[in-house]
């Protein structure tokens, strides 16, 4: 791949940053929250919903029993995660960070090379936590880290890392693609102008989400914006049906506090079997 060849959401996160800045703008915090909970409703979730596609196509999970197994595994995966989450929040989330790190890495991988991912995903991760520790502090006590200053504490250490393999990547990769080292860039940019969930929103919904869809519909041969809809509405119905089942367990909480459970904990829960199915579907697209 060239250096100017544009990757699927080339332009939607510019985009995605200039309207998370006008959002981020408004007063008060509420805007940010319902823009997130939408955002991640309609762009974020449906990514990870074409893994039934996925797991039948390069799986082979075609039979009834099959399938039943492969549903089965998937949700047991992210009710673990739950339960983790239950009991020690503060380690639930610091492992989260790290395999979102890992995951929003693959973004690049084919490009940069294992390292030079890792270090995209830390990079990423890391900026909001270093450049607006006082903001990102409350969202991580809401989510119920007891010990949240210890992550943030860490965060320069990961961001410093991040950017050494980050840059090593870019400088060897003979395949980077300008989005490559610009998105580094505008991210930069972005954790220093935007409140982290403006931010999450920009990057999570507009680049990371539609991009990994994109590639995964070219992948399963999914081309029509209908067949697209019906492959990720089934999915993504289903995991609004079990985000809203959990709402009766977090009544008491505060509003702002339960929307940020509901979405990134449900985030937590459905990211680690959506990262072990492309772990295992991965070299099979390459075969």
């Amino acid at each position: 791949m060239s250096a100017t060849e544009r990757l699927p959401a080339f332009w939607l996160f510019p985009v995605g940053l200039v309207l998370a800045l006008g959002f981020s703008s408004l007063p008060g915090q509420w805007p940010l929250y319902a823009v997130l909970a939408i955002g991640v409703m309609v762009f974020g979730l449906p990514h990870g919903s074409l893994d039934t596609a996925v797991a039948k196509q390069h799986l082979g999970v075609t039979q009834p029993a099959r399938l039943a197994l492969f549903f089965a595994a998937y949700l047991g995966l992210g009710a673990l995660v739950l339960a983790i989450w239950w009991q020690i929040p503060t380690v639930a989330l610091a492992a989260f960070l790290l395999y979102s790190a890992v995951h929003f890495g693959d973004d690049v991988s084919a490009r940069l090379g294992r390292l030079g991912a890792t270090g995209y995903g830390l990079w990423l991760l890391s900026l909001p936590l270093v450049l607006r520790p006082a903001d990102v502090l409350p969202l991580f006590e809401a989510l119920g880290a007891g010990n949240a200053p210890v992550i943030l504490a860490t965060a320069p250490w990961a961001l410093g890392i991040g950017g050494i393999l980050l840059a090593v990547g870019l400088y060897q990769s003979p395949n980077r693609a300008m989005s490559d080292w610009r998105d580094p860039a505008l991210l930069t940019l972005g954790a220093a102008m935007l409140h982290p969930l403006a931010y999450f929103v920009a990057y999570f919904c507009f680049l990371h989400s539609p991009r990994h869809l994109e590639l995964a519909a070219r992948d399963l041969g999914l081309y029509s914006w209908r067949d697209r809809l019906a492959a990720v509405a089934p999915t993504t119905l289903a995991t609004y049906a079990l985000v809203a089942a959990a709402v009766p367990f977090l009544i008491g909480l505060p509003m702002d506090a339960m929307l940020l459970r509901l979405v990134f904990i449900t985030l937590a829960a459905l990211t680690v079997p959506h990262m072990i199915l492309e772990l295992i579907a991965s070299p099979r697209r390459q075969a």
